[in-house]
């Protein structure tokens, strides 16, 4: 069920416990309890897709932070910050939902989210496990913020923006020149994308500390 931390949690945690908190509210962004080895941990994450019990898809979302969202974090961290129980973080997040009601309180909520994780003192450890992009990834306690540990599935991504956005900044006139745009853009994306945004370079530039094999 890929995209849909619910189940990975479910399946990382103790006896396969996973207690979603505010279920209802912000379903992107999913806040809850697990148990590692006897351990309460918080888990907070970006969710594109929601399914029931039964594992059929239910709902779809935007890899994007919403307003509801980041207040359900914020809320959530501080709480488990006051308790000292370690955060644990699943970022899969491209950018911010566009919608008025995010222009009016987004920026607000951005802010309580991104000082959520920066001014916690337990202990954070974040898992890149889609895309991970921009200032939304910065947000989602990122290695600038501060989180003790980074690590990642082999085929995340990580960067600025997403490789085809860049190519068609970057080789603006190369595209223009070509007699087929659609396949300039998918080769230089593809270099972009080895070059910049590949987990191999975010490891080596220090933004992830592990690159975890699902297979092992």
């Amino acid at each position: 069920m890929k995209g849909d931390p619910r189940y990975f949690l479910s399946e990382l945690a103790d006896d396969h416990n996973f207690v979603e908190t505010k279920k209802g509210y912000a379903k992107e962004m999913v806040t809850g309890f697990i148990k590692l080895n006897g351990i309460t941990v918080g888990a907070v994450a970006n969710a594109i897709v929601m399914h029931d019990e039964n594992g059929n898809r239910t709902e779809e979302f935007e890899a994007a932070l919403t307003a509801q969202g980041c207040e359900k974090a914020a809320d959530f961290i501080q709480y488990c910050d006051a308790f000292d129980i370690p955060v644990l973080s699943m970022t899969n997040t491209t950018g911010f939902k566009a919608t008025s009601c995010s222009e009016k309180r987004l920026p607000k909520a951005l802010a309580r989210m991104t000082y959520a994780f920066a001014n916690a003192t337990t202990a954070k450890i974040n898992f890149i496990t889609g895309d991970a992009f921009g200032s939304s990834y910065v947000m989602m306690n990122s290695k600038s913020l501060g989180a003790d540990l980074v690590y990642a599935w082999p085929d995340a991504k990580v960067g600025m923006m997403d490789a085809k956005s860049a190519a068609k900044i970057m080789y603006a006139d190369d595209i223009a020149a070509s007699k087929d745009a659609a396949a300039t853009i998918n080769e230089k994306a593809a270099e972009y994308a080895a070059l910049q945004s590949s987990v191999d370079q975010a490891a080596a530039r220090g933004y992830v500390d592990t690159i975890i094999n699902p297979a092992l």
